[in-house]
């Protein structure tokens, strides 16, 4: 599986986490609107792991699809694409509980909102015979108000009607407990036995012993029990660790019935504990205090079902979001997954009450172009100073796509007084690294030049304003160039980084643009530099000399006598020679149709009694290929080598070049004629001289006027 794949109605978008047996990936349900997480395995696993993980996982979506509770991540389907059985769930925001410990102990009030929201959850599991046996951190998924899922079910067990299943014999050792490692049989409180390791873990950001050797190891080998809390964490009251080593007892008749019952004792006993922040825990009425405010509100907004959780997300996102960027001056720091998880509620905030204001959506327009998500509709949302503010803000993005689709979001957008467009893309163009990037920069540059009047405001199309251009619409406008050479056409220093870009080879496509933005442009002061350059011998100056001319009517007379020729014998040299592939294609077809021409013609003139005689076939197939060989080479002298000309080459130029090379080859092409197939011993030279001037005649004048289609083929007919 890959980004972009698409799975039913699932679109992948990113790769957001890797376990042992599988993959986690962000996707889009099309269908819904709305983002989910999906889980992938490989069927072909099966074939190395002592445990199936196939089947494993065949039973996880069977499991979590029997479960309903707000603090189970719910599954939404599960099936098998190109081999790899998938499962989609709800995506969530706020990554796992292991995130939080990782940062050390926990806050007392969290821990105990925590630790009775997946007490619910695993209870609930429980009251319907199914037990995890893989409790840890990382299974313990957070939205952005931290209120936690209980997840990956993949080693979870149904229980018989006695209580009891078969022991499957795996799953986290630091976590796992005893009689996971040695009985046969097992019951819902071998989840008791690893919540209550998660507990200990949570309130002092550490695992019992020095978390390389597991507890219930201890317990076997040295009937060691769970380490006092006083000595890991002296602000806790010592009466929890008696409750904990109950959680954790080796003997599972002394923990207790359920994990409910093992959070309430420890509430009870944090109960009047102060924290380090100075605040007292309370409890009474089914809910906890702090400082007289209830903790249980988020327990209660994700009861309140998931589409409104999804939403407080989504709100959360954006607001993090917006502070982040603060109107343009900040960083854009959102993911992929975040971002679309974010923009699908605040696509219609009015529908789901939410409040965006206008850095709100420029904040948004950033990330629609990070991602070339839903750009046009922000674009839209905004006007051209908040447009330009975001764009320029894109294009420093670390992400190379988006800065080339923010530079040609500037390419047509006005600009304000203070002229930041130029400025600003030429600072982009000078630490650009990729080829893209630096052709996206070049475009911006060519064509706003050509969008300035003398006077210097923008001449902007009516529909042109900030969107995008289309290749030939790009190379229209910027062909339309000004006649005469500009001293400066943006600021010296943007004209010289055009010229040191052409002479920058490193990137051959990249230097040529550069050059020939240069010619169309008129810039006097890149063409100096680059014939500085050239007297003194810098590499690369010659060559970009002869792709300014090759946009523009004349080199100025700053360019040495050397730089001229050498750009004008290059230009014409390549010119004639580019496109390769074309000119054998035009040749090809022209040698078919002089062969067919001229075997028609023999054939149907040969003096012979016998319609198919073997001499008449042969007069016929020789003398129409030698025709057509020669017929060929008029093409290319008379017509093609014209046409690639045209725009370098004055008219006049063209028309003596096509008229002489042509009409001599025609003549020669004529003669061929005369001497294989009449056979005459002398040249008729009238026949030579009409047949070699009007054979070419039709190529020339078609070379001339740009004729095409049936236009062209009925004069060169004619």
């Amino acid at each position: 599986m890959d980004v972009g794949v698409q799975i039913d109605q699932y679109i992948v978008v990113e790769h957001i986490g890797r376990g042992g047996m599988a993959d986690v990936w962000s996707a889009r349900d099309m269908r819904l609107n709305r983002t989910v997480a999906i889980k992938t395995i490989g069927r072909d696993l099966s074939q190395s792991q002592e445990v199936d993980p196939v089947k494993l996982f065949e039973r996880e979506a069977q499991t979590i699809a029997q479960l309903e509770h707000p603090h189970i991540l719910p599954i939404y389907g599960f099936g098998e694409f190109q081999g790899q059985l998938y499962i989609v769930m709800r995506y969530v925001t706020g990554g796992s509980l292991e995130d939080l410990i990782a940062d050390g102990p926990m806050p007392i009030k969290e821990t105990l909102h925590m630790a009775k929201a997946i007490a619910k959850a695993l209870d609930y599991a429980h009251s319907n015979k199914v037990v995890h046996l893989d409790l840890k951190p990382s299974n313990i998924l957070l939205d952005s108000n931290r209120s936690p899922y209980l997840a990956d079910f993949g080693l979870a067990t149904v229980l018989g009607p006695e209580g009891r299943a078969a022991n499957p014999g795996y799953g986290t050792l630091l976590y796992m407990a005893p009689e996971q490692l040695t009985a046969s049989q097992i019951d819902h409180r071998a989840d008791i036995y690893s919540f209550t390791i998660l507990l200990f873990h949570m309130l002092t950001g550490e695992l019992p012993f020095d978390a390389t050797t597991s507890l219930a190891l201890k317990q076997l080998q040295m009937q060691e029990d769970l380490p006092d809390l006083e000595t890991v964490s002296p602000n806790l009251p010592p009466s929890i660790t008696p409750i904990l080593r109950k959680g954790t007892s080796l003997e599972v008749t002394n923990r207790p019935d359920s994990v409910g019952e093992l959070v309430e004792e420890v509430e009870a006993a944090l109960a009047g504990v102060e924290t380090p922040a100075g605040e007292l825990i309370f409890t009474g009425g089914g809910s906890d205090l702090v400082g007289g405010d209830t903790i249980e509100l988020s327990l209660e907004i994700t009861e309140a079902g998931p589409g409104t959780m999804a939403r407080r997300e989504a709100e959360d996102i954006y607001h993090r979001a917006r502070r982040a960027w603060a109107h343009g001056h900040g960083n854009f720091l959102l993911g992929i997954t975040h971002f679309m998880v974010m923009n699908d509620y605040y696509m219609n905030a009015e529908q789901y009450g939410l409040e965006l204001d206008e850095a709100g959506m420029q904040m948004l327009l950033r990330g629609a172009l990070e991602y070339d998500h839903e750009v046009n509709y922000w674009w839209n949302r905004l006007d051209d100073d908040s447009r330009r503010w975001v764009a320029l803000h894109a294009i420093r993005s670390e992400n190379a796509p988006a800065r080339v689709r923010a530079l040609y979001r500037l390419e047509t957008l006005p600009d304000d007084e203070s002229r930041q467009i130029p400025r600003l893309v030429a600072q982009a163009l000078q630490v650009e690294t990729t080829e893209e990037g630096k052709r996206a920069a070049l475009h911006v540059l060519g064509t706003r030049a050509q969008l300035i009047q003398s006077s210097g405001e923008f001449r902007m199309m009516k529909e042109a304003k900030g969107r995008l251009l289309t290749a030939t619409t790009r190379l229209g406008i910027q062909m339309a160039a000004p006649v005469l050479w500009r001293e400066v056409v943006y600021t010296p220093e943007i004209d010289l980084l055009l010229a040191q870009t052409a002479m920058d080879f490193s990137m051959p496509a990249i230097a040529e643009l550069a050059a020939r933005t240069i010619g169309r442009i008129r810039s006097l002061t890149a063409v100096n530099e680059i014939a500085s350059q050239q007297r003194i011998g810098t590499r690369g100056a010659l060559r970009a000399l002869a792709l300014v001319r090759d946009e523009a009517p004349s080199l100025p007379p700053t360019v040495s006598a050397e730089g001229r020729l050498y750009a004008w014998l290059d230009n014409t040299l390549r010119r004639m020679t580019d496109k390769p592939l074309n000119l054998i294609l035009r040749y090809v077809f022209a040698l078919i149709g002089g062969w067919l021409a001229m075997g028609l013609n023999v054939f149907v003139t040969y003096r012979a009694e016998a319609i198919f005689s073997q001499q008449r076939i042969a007069n016929t197939i020789a003398m129409g290929l030698t025709f057509g060989v020669l017929m060929g080479f008029l093409v290319l002298l008379a017509g093609e080598f014209s046409s690639r000309l045209r725009g370098f080459w004055p008219w006049w130029m063209r028309l003596i070049l096509s008229l002489a090379l042509g009409s001599l080859w025609g003549m020669i092409t004529w003669g061929s004629y005369t001497w294989l197939f009449l056979q005459l011993p002398n040249p008729n030279w009238n026949l030579l001289l009409f047949g070699g001037a009007g054979t070419a005649l039709g190529f020339v004048i078609t070379a001339m006027l740009n004729l095409r289609g049936w236009q062209a083929f009925l004069l060169t007919t004619l």
